[in-house]
């Protein structure tokens, strides 16, 4: 007995009895999990979703607004706001009908595309504004036509967190037909 005391304390010292537990240690399991994570970012089959971080979840939740103009909006002066005040889609509540601005969220990519109707004659200059910059320029010309004329224009920007977004005014006299007048914008 006493020989079998002494053989199981040499055993214990020298290490023999390492990794006899049939359930994978910790350190075997982060590996194995690793290789599953890499895999499966690898192969695009679910983007993003093996990472369980919360910037990752909060930069992933659905951003969108479609809002139009309720009614007629007539001689705009330069640099003036086109507030739209009728919200059909407000996903993330980016939008605030009450003075006309978009603040992004989360930063990201984001897409904009706004279509202006210039009364039949006149002219609608619009432009999409970023924190006071003009950054993209929709010029609808009617001129001496006797039709309504349609302008759309789409905008591709990056943002950050908190940035302004909004349809601005680069010229005057701005004559804008009502709720065919549209704003949207999208996070990819």
């Amino acid at each position: 007995m006493l020989l079998t005391f002494v053989v199981l304390m040499i055993t214990i010292e020298c290490g023999l009895c390492d990794n006899v537990s049939p359930k994978p240690g910790l350190k075997l399991f982060r590996e194995d999990y690793k290789s599953v994570e890499e895999t499966c970012l690898a192969v695009g089959f679910v983007r993003n979703s093996c990472k369980n971080t919360s910037t990752t979840k909060t930069n992933h939740r659905a951003v969108a607004f479609d809002v139009r103009l309720k009614d007629d909006k007539r001689n705009f002066a330069r640099k003036a706001r086109v507030v739209f005040e009728t919200v059909d889609l407000n996903e993330g509540l980016g939008y605030n009908a009450s003075i006309g601005i978009f603040t992004a969220p989360s930063g990201g990519i984001y897409v904009f595309d706004w279509t202006t109707i210039a009364y039949e004659g006149q002219h609608a200059y619009t432009s999409l504004v970023v924190n006071d910059q003009f950054k993209s320029w929709n010029f609808c010309q009617a001129g001496n036509s006797k039709t309504w004329l349609s302008c759309s224009k789409m905008t591709i920007v990056k943002l950050k967190q908190g940035d302004k977004v909004w349809i601005g005014v680069f010229g005057e006299p701005t004559n804008i037909f009502c709720q065919f007048t549209s704003f949207s914008g999208y996070k990819l």
